[in-house]
């Protein structure tokens, strides 16, 4: 088992690996699969299988610089997405003790307790003074 387990190390040296791009198109490639199941297309089988492939060939390439620009631009696209998902199941999570708003002046999102009814809210970042309505 041993010799094994260098043989394998010895290939894999220089060799890019897996990264978050390869576990977001396995995620893909398993979505397709049991989609495939219940569709039965042929079109998804080898988009499916196309993914397979794309998968192996990237974690044993040997060109890592190039391994590594793709899964950076992959991560400038999931970072936001991922702030504002998580930005959503907080805001959902707290519902029964805060309310989120935008400043009207820069944008910011405000988090503020439940006060009913009119309110006036200064902004910490720009100190513009805004009315605020919370009905529930």
């Amino acid at each position: 088992m041993e010799r094994f387990k260098e043989k394998l190390v010895k290939f894999m040296s220089g060799r890019y690996g897996i990264d978050q791009l390869y576990y977001a198109l396995l995620l893909l490639t398993m979505v397709l699969m049991l989609v495939n199941i219940k569709v039965d297309s042929l079109i998804l089988m080898v988009l499916s299988n196309a993914v397979i492939l794309l998968l192996i060939l990237r974690s044993f390439s040997r060109n890592i610089s190039k391994r590594a620009w793709e899964n950076q631009k992959f991560l400038k696209i999931l970072y936001p997405i991922k702030r504002k998902a998580r930005m959503l199941f907080r805001r959902i999570k707290e519902i029964k003790v805060h309310r989120y708003r935008k400043c009207p002046n820069c944008k910011k999102t405000l988090q503020l307790p439940i006060m009913r009814g009119k309110n006036t809210v200064k902004c910490p970042k720009c100190h513009e003074k805004f009315e605020v309505r919370i009905i529930v």
